[in-house]
């Protein structure tokens, strides 16, 4: 009985990872999409040191949200081992790949979009 719930909250914990990496990437690209309108709102009005401003901040929440998910994708990997110790695959590495590529695109075409006259 007690094995029961103990493997429901892990089953649980997965999920909840899961949910926690999309929360993650929708809550970046949402600050990034806002990012790129307020640049393109007062672009012309935007001085240089504005521009660095918002690039740094821009890459520093796009590598943050970057780390936190390879951190929950690295958590999934290791509550999958105590569920299973002999499980070895790598399942939804590559959503979390795909996730952190989307993140680093978006970052780096706002960056350049906001330098670019």
């Amino acid at each position: 009985m007690a094995t029961d719930a103990i493997e429901a909250a892990r089953l649980e914990e997965l999920r909840f990872a899961k949910r926690q990496q999309w929360a993650v990437a929708i809550a970046t690209i949402t600050f990034i999409a806002g990012a790129f309108h307020m640049a393109h709102s007062v672009k012309p009005l935007l001085e240089p040191w504005e521009k660095l401003t918002a690039t740094i901040l821009v890459s520093i929440v796009a590598i943050g949200a970057s780390v936190l998910i390879s951190k929950l994708q690295c958590h999934l990997y290791r509550t999958r081992k105590n569920i299973d110790p002999n499980d070895k695959s790598l399942r939804g590495l590559d959503v979390a790949i795909g996730l952190v590529l989307v993140l680093v695109i978006s970052a780096i075409a706002v960056c350049y979009s906001m330098w670019r006259d």
